[in-house]
């Protein structure tokens, strides 16, 4: 389940601290944590850091990347079989 950026960022300040001082922690710059706490980004840096203040994960766990992988069955499907 997603968390809401504005619970997020509740959380933040409940905290006592801001996405500001997470940047600073982080070495990064503030619009990139920003964008994390907006969901139009994702990094682990900053997700490791809101799950310290919220507990948990703010948005799941990532995607996976790249291509699914497929198992071939063995078998070439015959021309019968293509022309229905």
């Amino acid at each position: 389940m997603l968390i809401d950026s504005s619970a997020i960022k509740a959380a933040i300040v409940a905290a006592g601290t801001s996405q500001s001082a997470i940047a600073e922690y982080l070495k990064i710059s503030p619009s990139s944590v920003a964008r994390v706490v907006a969901g139009k980004h994702r990094s682990a840096r900053v997700e490791a850091e809101l799950a310290k203040i919220l507990g948990r994960m703010p948005f799941g766990p990532p995607g996976k990347r790249g291509r699914k992988k497929t198992v071939w069955e063995g078998r070439v499907a015959s021309a019968e079989t293509e022309a229905a």
